[in-house]
C-alpha cells in the first residue's frame, strides 16, 4: 500500500485533486457506515497527493528483502523460490547487514580509493558516504527530475530494467535500448512506465545491438544531437549494461558467440564512451560530464567455462587510467561497480539453484531489485562529486572474492543438489514398490 500512495503521490496533478476531491464529496454525501473506510482512504490520498503537488517526483526503494532457497521434495524433484529474507524485515536492517565488516575485513558493499602505491584500497570515508546515499534511498527518497539516464541491457528481469523503473519514479528521462523491437516488447516497456512513471518523466525506447559500431553512433547522434530529430540531451547518466551470454565456451572452443560476447561488453562501450566524449567535444559541452556506470565483476575467470567474460570485465578496468591520460575530465565521469552475484538474471539465473548453497559459505547474493538499489546509490550527489574529480569504485560484490576456487565450489554445491535429489527419489521409488509387493 505504501508503494502505491507513493506512485500515486509521484504521478498527481491538478486533474487528479480533482478526481479525489470529487470522489471524497460524494463519499461525504452518503452517511452509510460500510463508507466510512472509503471515505477515510480517499481523504487519506488526496491528502497526501495535495503535500506533494508542488515537489519534485522521488525514488523511494519500499520492498523488503529476499534469500534464495531451494527445495527438493520427497520424491527427489527440485524447485527455486525467493522468499523473505530472515533477520531482514526492511531495508534499514539490509543496510545495517551489508556495512558490517565480513571476517574482520571489509563490509559486503564498500567503496575503494586509489592509494600513494597505485591500488584501489578500500575507503571508510567514501564507503560512509556511500551508505548515507543508499540510506537516503529507503528512507526519504532522492528525484531524478530534470535529468536524463541512458541505459542498455534493460530486458525482463534485468538489473538494468530495475534501474529503469527507479530513475523513472524520480521524474528523469530514460532513453532505453532494447536489441529486440518487437510487439512483445514495447508493450513490455509499455507496461513498466504505466507502473513506475511519474509527473515530469519520459521513456524513449530504441533499436540498438550494442554489437554493432554504427549502431553505437547512430544511438550517441540521437541521444545527443539536435539536428534529424535528435533528443539534443544533456545525458546525465550511463548505465552500459547490455550483455551476450556465452556460457559453455572453453579456451578449447571459442568461437563466432565469444567475439560477439566481446564486441558487446568491452570493444562497443569503449566505442560509446569515445562517441559520447566526441559528441560533447563537437557541441563544446564540458560543464557537465555524463556519470557513467561501469558493471564491473568479480568473475576475472574464476568461474570458468563463460568464454571471454572474465577478460572483457578486467579491460574494463583500464577506463580509470584512461579517465586521465585520455583526457575525459568535463566530459565524462567513471563509477566503477563490480556487481556481485546477482539472481535472476539473464547471465546467472542457471545457478539460481546453487544460490542458497553459496550464500552458506559466507557470500551474499543479491535479487535484481537489490543489486539496482546498491548500484542507484552511486547517483548519491556527493559520490559524483567525487567521481567529477576522479574516478570511484564500488565494491558490490557481497563477499564473492573471499571464495578462491568459485567454479569448483559451484561445481560441488550443484553436485551436492544433484545427489540428494537422487537419493530422494530412489528412496520414493523403493516405497512405492514396497507398497504394490
Amino acid at each position: 500500500d505504501e508503494a502505491r500512495i507513493l506512485q500515486l503521490q509521484n504521478c498527481a496533478d491538478d486533474k487528479l485533486l480533482k478526481l479525489l476531491d470529487g470522489t471524497v464529496a460524494a463519499l461525504s454525501r452518503d452517511e452509510a457506515p460500510a463508507l466510512a473506510a472509503a471515505l477515510r482512504l480517499a481523504t487519506g490520498l488526496r491528502d497526501a497527493c495535495k503535500q506533494t503537488l508542488a515537489s519534485h517526483p522521488v525514488y523511494r526503494e519500499l520492498t523488503a528483502p529476499t534469500q534464495p532457497q531451494t527445495s527438493i521434495s520427497p520424491t527427489g524433484g527440485t524447485s527455486y523460490l525467493e522468499v523473505p529474507r530472515a533477520g531482514e524485515p526492511s531495508l534499514a536492517e539490509y543496510i545495517q547487514h551489508m556495512r558490517e565488516a565480513t571476517d574482520g575485513q571489509v563490509p559486503l558493499l564498500h567503496m575503494r580509493e586509489k592509494s600513494e602505491s597505485n591500488q584501489w584500497t578500500y575507503s571508510p570515508q567514501l564507503s560512509e558516504e556511500y551508505y548515507r546515499g543508499l540510506a537516503e534511498l529507503a528512507a526519504a527518497g532522492t528525484s531524478y527530475a530534470g535529468a536524463t539516464a541512458l541505459v542498455t541491457g534493460c530486458g525482463r528481469g534485468s538489473i538494468g530494467a530495475e534501474i529503469v523503473c527507479a530513475l523513472l519514479m524520480g521524474g528523469a528521462r530514460v532513453v532505453a535500448t532494447t536489441s529486440s523491437y518487437s510487439r512483445k516488447t514495447m508493450l513490455f516497456f509499455e507496461d513498466l512506465y504505466r507502473r513506475y512513471g511519474a509527473r515530469g518523466s519520459e521513456l524513449v525506447v530504441v533499436p540498438f545491438n550494442q554489437g554493432s559500431a554504427q549502431d553505437v553512433a547512430a544511438l550517441v547522434e540521437y541521444v545527443l544531437g539536435t539536428t534529424g530529430g535528435g533528443l539534443g540531451s544533456r545525458l546525465d547518466y550511463v548505465f552500459p549494461f547490455a550483455a551476450v551470454s556465452d556460457i559453455g565456451s572453453l579456451v578449447t572452443n571459442l568461437g563466432s558467440r565469444s567475439e560477439l560476447a566481446q564486441r558487446v561488453i568491452l570493444t562497443n562501450v569503449m566505442r560509446l564512451l569515445g562517441a559520447i566524449k566526441a559528441a560533447k567535444e563537437r557541441t563544446r559541452r564540458t560543464t557537465r560530464p555524463s556519470l557513467v556506470v561501469l558493471p564491473l565483476s568479480p568473475n576475472h575467470g574464476t568461474i570458468g567455462g563463460d568464454g571471454l567474460y572474465g577478460e572483457c570485465k578486467i579491460a574494463l578496468e583500464t577506463t580509470f587510467n584512461r579517465w586521465a591520460s585520455e583526457g575525459w575530465k568535463g566530459h565524462l565521469s567513471i563509477a566503477g561497480a563490480v556487481i556481485g552475484w546477482t539472481r535472476g538474471t539473464g547471465l546467472m539465473a542457471g545457478n539460481n539453484i546453487a544460490a542458497q548453497g553459496i550464500e552458506a559459505l559466507g557470500v551474499r547474493t543479491f535479487s535484481t531489485r537489490e543489486m539496482a538499489l546498491n548500484i542507484l546509490a552511486l547517483l548519491h550527489p556527493p559520490l559524483v562529486d567525487c567521481a567529477h574529480r576522479a574516478p570511484v569504485w564500488a565494491d558490490l560484490g557481497g563477499g564473492m572474492e573471499s571464495i578462491g576456487d568459485l567454479g569448483a565450489t559451484l561445481k560441488r554445491v550443484r553436485a551436492a543438489i544433484d545427489q540428494d535429489s537422487a537419493t530422494r527419489s530412489l528412496m520414493a521409488r523403493e516405497d512405492a514398490l514396497r507398497h504394490i509387493r
